[in-house]
């Protein structure tokens, strides 16, 4: 409990003190009371919530007995701050991370190889899309009150691009970094834009987070409450329902607010709490619906438009996720309800805009076509000649140097 207490109360301390001061001297200013705001000179460590989760789930872990003690300081320490993944994930438990660091590791020239692989395939996601889409995302965003809807669409529809190339490529880097020295880091992404639910779309983005916060925060909340709940029913819903939108509510709650100190990252993590929750709802009766009027559920049309509509869902809620404040965020969604979605974008920069778009359209395609693969290259040109793969190697290469736009900080590094 104290390793707990040590671990949360540091990540209080250092993420979210003002956030929870400013918003109790806002609370006690409506009944009339006045505070001066205290400001704490401190620097927020680098990837501190990522080996504050690993040392909780390590705690966690060896406290059910799942894993045994580790003596040496050295090993635990390493599996808290393994370089490659601290400073955006993925969060790869020491009960997966802790064996490996263990035993002996020998060099594996076909693994290496493939990791060098997934390394430039995640270069590649973060300088010629995320750095690029990053350029005009700022743009739209910086002025957004003064663009009309057209452009708004634009300006999220590739911020949703450069977050997930952002962090998968980053992801992809550290993984491939991993393959290097002998390291099985788990997979983080697995295309969850072709997702066609918001709980198969959690599936699939930042995986690791997901399963952290499902195994440590809502199972246990789930397990309490439902032992401590006699009747069928609670404020008319069944028990089963209530436990799991409560259960979803808190732990989306909590998954925004560990995004940042900010309402925009609660709002966002409650939006898709919401989404869960439906989706849980509505599941049973859409098979009873889709049985009944004799739709396979692996209906081309069917699949398309649930991705469709999955996607434009998990776009919109970017909007909360990128915007400085709820009122921005409410504003821009509002500017793309606007008849000014009819007319055409224009910006500075639009032309190099287009050429992004196009990147983003390349991209898509490539992903579509790897989507069964670890990574989308992973066996792309396998077959091919050699000399004609070690050119596609080549070009990717050029176009990461030809194509790199101005460096951008990767966006998870604030987290």
């Amino acid at each position: 409990m104290a390793g707990l207490v040590i671990n949360i109360g540091t990540l209080i301390l250092f993420k979210y003190f003002s956030f929870f001061i400013d918003g109790f001297i806002n609370l006690i200013s409506l009944f009339g009371f006045h505070a001066n705001p205290i400001n704490l000179s401190i620097f927020l460590p680098v990837g501190i919530s990522f080996y504050i989760f690993l040392s909780i789930s390590y705690l966690i872990d060896v406290y059910h007995r799942k894993l045994t003690t580790v003596s040496s300081f050295f090993e635990v320490s390493l599996s808290f701050s393994f370089f490659p993944i601290i400073l955006a994930g993925p969060i790869q438990r020491p009960i997966s991370l802790l064996p490996q660091i263990q035993n002996k590791r020998v060099f594996n020239s076909a693994v290496a190889t493939d990791g060098l692989r997934q390394i430039l395939w995640g270069v590649f996601m973060k300088v010629v899309i995320a750095d690029r889409c990053a350029i005009t995302v700022n743009t739209i965003f910086g002025e957004s009150s003064g663009f009309p809807g057209s452009t708004l669409v634009i300006g999220i529809f590739l911020f949703t691009f450069q977050i997930y190339a952002d962090f998968g490529g980053y992801s992809n880097i550290a993984i491939g970094i991993g393959k290097l020295l002998g390291f099985n880091i788990m997979r983080n992404f697995a295309y969850p834009y072709f997702a066609r639910d918001i709980r198969e779309f959690w599936q699939r983005w930042n995986i690791s987070l997901t399963n952290w916060f499902r195994d440590y925060l809502f199972l246990p909340i789930a397990y309490s409450v439902s032992g401590s709940i006699k009747s069928d029913r609670i404020l008319t819903l069944k028990t089963e329902l209530f436990i799991y939108i409560f259960g979803i509510t808190i732990t989306w709650m909590l998954t925004g607010l560990w995004h940042g100190a900010n309402l925009t990252f609660i709002v966002w993590g409650l939006f898709h709490g919401f989404f869960l929750t439906m989706n849980h709802i509505i599941a049973k009766p859409r098979k009873r619906l889709l049985k009944r009027i004799q739709i396979r559920t692996d209906n081309n049309l069917l699949v398309l438009a649930d991705s469709l509509s999955t996607f434009i869902i998990v776009m919109f809620s970017w909007i909360f996720f990128r915007s400085e404040s709820v009122g921005q965020a409410l504003t821009y969604i509002s500017g793309i309800f606007s008849s000014s979605i009819l007319t055409f974008p224009h910006f500075y920069g639009m032309k190099a805009a287009l050429i992004t778009l196009l990147f983003v359209v390349c991209f898509i395609f490539i992903e579509w076509l790897g989507r069964d693969q670890e990574y989308a290259i992973a066996n792309l040109g396998q077959k091919w000649y050699k000399p004609v793969r070690w050119a596609m190697y080549y070009c990717i290469i050029l176009v990461i140097i030809y194509f790199s736009s101005k460096e951008q900080q990767f966006i998870y590094f604030q987290f």
